[in-house]
């Protein structure tokens, strides 16, 4: 890892030993920020009071305003609520329950031989009708949860065969889209939770089925000196000057100069000034899959979230996600909030 592997053990800890690494060069300095290495030895970074005076004011930080969560009248549905009403309620946001209606035709193939005008108006009747209870059990769901917590609320609701983009649509003037994982679940059956970042830019969080655990308290950033990277800490700064603890995970820091001389420092000021408490790791992978050792690492520290910028390249005229990426939305059982 680069500025550390140049020393000796012994030079490195009499360096540690000697004087923490300072953000400025004042008296009554705090610590803010602590970075672990492969040797489990914490480095401090210490704020001073120039640099203190930059954090946000006590009560007062960046928020969501508009969570969208696609919802369905299912107990994973009705479990993606309760973490989408929870997360509204930390954030002062307003929560859109969007219900992609499933069709229900072509569930009997004995509607195909129906003939006569009044027959073929009752099985058109009949459709409509189940759609609508489907619409109606999933409105009520999503109403309740959301009614227990008063919390500001709509509901809205597109079919799934219709051929406009209704799912973007309605997620395109949002800060945060919930999604269920690892199969996107509420999103219409021809989306993915990929395409539909890629289509609006909202980020997305995937919620694995069943979480029951906490709401964006302990997280895990994945941290690799990207633009995607880069972009996903922005997406996700709400939550992270929230949480009550952030890792910025740096994987194999000496394979990427772009990290420069202290792996993971730079951008752990960066999000001290905002507020956040956090603490730099860097690991090795040892030739093991990237997305093996961020997830990995997220449920050894119990983390409730991980963030991660999606890199994705051009194939003929498809966008597709980059390995690390797919295997983490294949493979993740802990929440996942993904931007581009």
């Amino acid at each position: 890892m680069s500025g550390l592997a140049g020393h000796t053990a012994a030079a490195f800890d009499s360096a540690f030993n000697a004087a923490p690494l300072e953000l400025d060069q004042y008296a009554d300095r705090r610590t803010a920020i602590y970075i672990n290495t492969t040797r489990n030895i914490s480095m401090p970074i210490v704020v001073g009071p120039r640099s203190a005076r930059l954090l946000a004011p006590e009560g007062i930080a960046l928020a969501f305003r508009s969570i969208a969560v696609f919802v369905d009248p299912s107990p994973a549905g009705e479990a993606r609520t309760s973490y989408a009403v929870r997360m509204a309620c930390r954030h002062g946001a307003h929560l859109i329950g969007i219900f992609a209606v499933p069709p229900t035709w072509g569930d009997s193939p004995a509607e195909s031989f129906v003939r006569g005008q009044q027959a073929v108006r009752r099985v058109i009747a009949s459709h409509q009708s189940s759609e609508a209870a489907a619409t109606d059990a999933a409105n009520r769901s999503f109403s309740a949860g959301c009614a227990r917590e008063n919390i500001s609320f709509e509901f809205r609701h597109f079919r799934q065969d219709g051929v406009d983009d209704s799912a973007a649509l309605n997620s395109l003037h949002t800060d945060l889209v919930i999604v269920g994982g690892p199969r996107a679940g509420g999103l219409p059956r021809d989306w993915s939770a990929e395409a539909l970042l890629l289509a609006t830019g909202v980020p997305f969080l995937l919620l694995p089925e069943p979480w029951t655990g906490s709401t964006a308290e302990h997280v895990v950033v994945a941290w690799n000196a990207s633009r995607e990277a880069r972009r996903a800490i922005a997406d996700a700064l709400p939550l992270l000057v929230g949480a009550l603890s952030v890792t910025i995970l740096v994987v194999d820091p000496q394979k990427n100069p772009r990290h420069g001389a202290e792996p993971g420092a730079d951008v752990a000021h960066y999000l001290t000034r905002h507020g956040a408490r956090v603490v730099v790791e860097q690991v090795q992978s040892h030739a093991e899959p990237i997305a093996k050792i961020i997830l990995a690492y997220a449920e050894r520290r119990n983390a409730d979230l991980v963030v991660v910028g999606a890199y994705s390249h051009a194939r003929t005229a498809e966008m597709i996600f980059g390995g690390v990426t797919r295997s983490l939305l294949r493979d993740a059982v802990v929440p996942l909030l993904i931007a581009h």
